[in-house]
């Protein structure tokens, strides 16, 4: 579509990734409090009753991880979870930063959307850990297992809970499900932000999730030309959020792009009762009809866009190709 046509991109916007030996990471934990932190404590006392109290992934591969590779091995081990069979040595050639002697979130992010899955990243919660667990869907973790003042950063995939003991189970570092009691995996996650990143495939719940990091994760897919990966994720978004007119949108956009304007054309129809009130969308929506030949109901759909949004530059060039068109 032409470029005042309107998309949407660059959702996802970084930290530098370490790794410390297990051994060191020990004592510093002697100098963590001992009170409860927040959202361990609501856990305790409120348990989630739509769960089990224990849950563990089976069948997530483990790799150790060398010195400075906590960013390739965890995702050497979600790749291979999901039936992608990558070496951490050959991921970390994309993502590998020597200076930094880690990985940065961005990248991490990237790798996992080369591999045409949606790549879920967010600042989440214990409770979201627990659901995500639940849901057969292991996550990678950014943790600072030092200090505020002293970072020390490391990537850790998630792969099982237990509620009655108070743990998360981990593949981490050199140590296959590796037992983390809650209150210091919150700690250590919640000095990184609380950020995780989740390979999902088009079929997996998003019960967990938020509907616009799915959307645009799905929009970023398409925004690196894969395209006919990201149709499965944004079908998906609309069997979970039917009320949201992005994914509507996105879809019909991406089709107009390959020049399927019928395709488009019923996206946009699709979705008009919930982008009715978005100038955005009903500009694109008339500028498809304009193509299409339907010129009376482009001129219909964008006064409606002109009502909404009277100075937009893009609805106003819009409406005067129709009127030329018309006349």
């Amino acid at each position: 579509m032409r470029t005042r046509l309107l998309i949407l991109s660059n959702i996802i916007s970084s930290v530098i990734i370490k790794h410390l030996k297990v051994g060191i990471i020990a004592s510093l934990f002697l100098l963590i409090g001992c009170a409860t932190p927040p959202q361990t404590l609501q856990l305790m006392q409120q348990p989630p009753t739509n769960i089990p109290l224990t849950s563990n992934i089976e069948g997530v591969p483990f790799y150790p991880q060398q010195a400075y590779y906590c960013g390739p091995t965890t995702l050497a081990e979600i790749f291979e979870f999901n039936g992608v069979k990558l070496s951490p040595e050959s991921i970390a050639p994309q993502l590998f930063i020597p200076k930094r002697n880690g990985s940065l979130q961005l990248e991490m992010v990237a790798a996992i959307r080369q591999q045409s899955f949606l790549s879920y990243a967010s600042n989440g919660s214990l409770e979201q850990l627990l659901k995500l667990v639940n849901q057969k869907i292991p996550v990678i973790v950014l943790q600072n297992l030092g200090l505020s003042w002293y970072p020390l950063w490391h990537y850790a995939v998630v792969k099982g809970y237990d509620l009655e003991t108070q743990e998360f189970i981990l593949h981490s570092a050199d140590i296959e499900n590796r037992r983390v009691g809650m209150k210091v995996f919150e700690r250590t996650w919640q000095r990184a932000n609380f950020w995780f990143v989740a390979a999902l495939k088009p079929s997996q719940s998003t019960s967990a999730l938020n509907d616009f990091t799915y959307i645009s994760a799905s929009q970023d897919l398409i925004s690196i030309g894969k395209g006919p990966a990201a149709i499965p994720y944004l079908q998906q978004a609309i069997n979970a959020w039917p009320k949201n007119w992005l994914s509507y949108f996105l879809l019909a956009n991406y089709y107009f792009e390959q020049n399927n304007i019928t395709k488009a054309i019923e996206w946009f129809e699709q979705g008009l009762n919930h982008g009715d009130q978005q100038s955005h969308y009903l500009n694109n929506f008339a500028y498809a009809l304009l193509k299409n030949g339907d010129t009376e109901r482009a001129n219909i759909i964008i006064e409606k866009a002109l009502a909404i949004s009277p100075t937009d530059i893009n609805v106003l060039a819009t409406q005067q190709e129709i009127l030329t068109a018309i006349n």
